[in-house]
């Protein structure tokens, strides 16, 4: 082994590659062709005296000395990162990547990053909006700095902390016998159809959480990926709906739909998630910071 000879190149090189699972990607996200890519990593893994990936029809899946060097070379990267920023500027410079459950995503997270960019005037963060089990597997890949989701995690590498509150709703069509502003027992919900976000979500696994075991009996009607699809099929008749009061604020107050109300505790708790072996350089401890003060 001969570390002495590892320079910045082969780390992003390695780094790419282990994101996209192919030189060609890699190469073009570098901006460098696809032999060189090939050579840095050969070059690497020559100077490390063990392979880093497995070579899988047209993949690169990394292997456990891959797994093992994946956090420490995106240390290093980071690192390298905050010292160009701050020989350069006094500001908090870097590039964040950011991740969102749908719901926060969609309502929280334009105020959040807006107010973080006014406040510290740095570079605009890659922000993606998934479901929270996608959002899991990113951070287990390093391809997310933080990740802002609407359930516990389960993956036991990643750090959960809380974070905002939510209100979960049930809601109806506006003739739904039960939509008429009285408590109501969640027995009362026997035996109705459903409109649900897919299994993955953090809104379905809250509906099991904090609804489920209340019902004797429930029936799923339709399964769709998209919270303004699930209030447009709850506002068309096809079923109830456990949503976000986030995602139904404008359809309740458009009258489209309207909120069962019950007897039952349905309030479910935000959290900012990220890995335990992340590097957080002073932007991401910032970033987070600035997460577990901000209110909305």
């Amino acid at each position: 082994m001969n570390i002495r000879g590892i320079t910045l190149k082969h780390l992003r090189v390695f780094t790419a590659v282990a994101r996209d699972g192919s030189l060609t990607q890699a190469a073009e996200r570098l901006f460098i062709t696809k032999s060189a890519a090939s050579m840095a990593l050969t070059d690497l893994e020559k100077l490390l005296g063990q392979p880093l990936f497995e070579r899988h029809r047209n993949r690169l899946i990394l292997n456990s000395s891959g797994e093992r060097l994946r956090p420490l070379a995106d240390e290093l990267l980071q690192r390298m990162e905050t010292i160009e920023a701050t020989l350069h500027s006094e500001q908090l410079n870097g590039h964040l990547r950011i991740g969102a459950s749908n719901t926060v995503g969609n309502h929280l997270l334009p105020a959040l990053v807006g107010g973080f960019l006014r406040q510290y005037g740095c570079d605009r963060p890659e922000l993606l909006v998934r479901n929270t089990a996608v959002l899991e597997q990113r951070l287990d890949r390093f391809e997310l700095d933080v990740a802002l989701v609407e359930g516990r995690v389960q993956n036991t590498k990643l750090i959960s902390q809380p974070w905002q509150t939510d209100q979960m709703l049930v809601i109806a069509p506006p003739d739904h016998p039960l939509a008429d502003n009285r408590l109501h027992q969640p027995a009362e919900l026997d035996c109705q159809d459903w409109v649900m976000r897919e299994p993955d979500s953090g809104t379905r696994q809250q509906f099991y959480h904090l609804l489920e075991s209340a019902l004797q009996v429930w029936q799923l009607a339709f399964e769709i990926n998209t919270n303004e699809a699930v209030i447009n099929a709850v506002a068309a008749g096809l079923g109830l709906g456990f949503i976000s009061h986030l995602a139904a604020r404008d359809a309740i107050e458009a009258e489209r739909v309207k909120v069962i109300e019950l007897d039952h505790p349905t309030l479910r708790q935000l959290y900012t998630v990220y890995h335990r072996d992340k590097y957080q350089g002073p932007l991401l401890k910032e970033f987070i910071r600035f997460c577990q003060h901000w209110q909305h």
